[in-house]
């Protein structure tokens, strides 16, 4: 997603499309990037000239442009801070995956929910590379240092 003011809008053209005619517009943004729109409206109302929009913009040898949608938040309203960001995602699925990772770590050893949780933010600061404790094989912390990415192996070369 990007976010920019609309410098211009100009009409383009028709074309016929699977859900009937569609508007082709050139849209130009501050920020120097420029790209066609298609609107089933002959007045669309998605970027507007001096009004900032958060788009979604293609490159290539002919560069597109669309509206960025929101999406809903958990109690389904719209989020008025530019829906999720990309990274934001990112960082859920890997906080996801490292919890997961730590319920089967620990799975036969009676770890308690905190120390799963432990274990799983100690995977998702491997996975994201930030400093982290390495833990050798009798589970002891080799170096207690969160900060700068740095790895010092254990007897078995595996950070956790």
């Amino acid at each position: 997603m990007k976010t920019s003011k609309v410098t211009q809008v100009q009409s383009n053209g028709t074309w016929e499309g699977n859900y009937g005619m569609m508007y082709k517009f050139e849209v130009t943004f501050e920020n120097g990037d420029c790209g066609e729109y298609s609107s089933k409206s002959e007045q669309q109302s998605k970027f507007v000239e001096g009004q900032e929009a958060d788009y979604e913009f293609t490159s290539g040898k002919f560069p597109k442009v669309k509206p960025f949608y929101a999406l809903p938040t958990n109690n389904g309203k719209f989020n008025s801070d530019r829906a999720y960001k990309k990274d934001d995602v990112q960082n859920l699925i890997v906080r996801q995956s490292s919890l997961k990772a730590a319920v089967d770590y620990c799975r036969g050893s009676n770890c308690s929910p905190e120390e799963v949780c432990e274990n799983a933010q100690l995977f998702a600061e491997w996975v994201m590379e930030k400093k982290m404790n390495v833990i050798n094989e009798t589970n002891e912390a080799i170096k207690e240092n969160r900060g700068n990415y740095t790895i010092e192996k254990g007897d078995n070369d595996l950070p956790f």
